[in-house]
């Protein structure tokens, strides 16, 4: 063979392995992109949607009389519960439970907000609900609006509420509504539920392993 014809060889066999090569690492970045085993999830309490839900724009008001809209929803996560202030158990008992998951989290309290969302604002002024959630913790943030605004944010969430009529006297009632607390992620996206009966230990050990798989 001619001196030309081993320099051709030798090209096509260094260009080859080049190539072989690319082939080989481009297959390891296929396989580590596409096969990566999936966080575990099992065994929580609440319920981790398989793809977080965007939910259509909204515009409300906190109890300090701010915007509460999409994007106070980003930028970190959000414990969202939707009660009354002259509701006689279930939201303060929530309300009580969440307390203690923001004092388990106290590490992350710049990551984690707490927001409740009142289902009765002819009753709940802004000035009622910052009261109510400042007794339970200082950092909670009271929200209301119009039932309008309300009713169509709780429909896209699938909360439910209704008053209960009482012929004790017009200003005298109840109101039905869901007991679920809802966790948004940073991207302002519906993102799990935990159902009653709630615990601090257990939301927060949820809350842990949810935030440990977002991405």
């Amino acid at each position: 063979m001619s001196a030309s014809g081993k320099s051709s060889t030798l090209r096509h066999g260094v260009i080859l392995l080049a190539v072989s090569a690319f082939a080989l690492s481009a297959g390891y970045w296929v396989a580590d992109s596409f096969l990566v085993t999936p966080p575990d999830l099992s065994g929580l309490h609440g319920t981790v949607f398989g793809k977080p839900r965007d939910i259509g724009s909204f515009k409300l008001a906190d109890h300090t009389g701010k915007t509460f809209d999409n994007l106070a929803l980003q930028g970190r996560w959000s414990f969202v519960f939707f009660g009354y202030t002259h509701c006689p158990d279930v939201c303060p008992t929530t309300l009580s439970v969440l307390n203690s998951v923001a004092r388990k989290l106290k590490d992350h309290e710049n990551d984690v907000q707490f927001v409740f969302i009142t289902v009765d604002p002819e009753r709940d002024t802004p000035e009622k609900l910052g009261q109510f959630v400042s007794y339970f913790n200082g950092a909670f943030i009271g929200v209301t609006g119009s039932n309008a605004a309300i009713s169509e944010l709780t429909r896209q969430l699938g909360v439910i509420f209704a008053r209960v009529t009482d012929t004790a006297g017009a200003d005298n009632y109840l109101m039905d509504h869901t007991a679920s607390v809802l966790l948004f992620d940073p991207a302002g996206r519906f993102h799990a539920v935990f159902s009653p009966p709630l615990n601090a230990a257990d939301i927060t050990d949820d809350f842990g392993r949810i935030s440990q798989a977002y991405r």
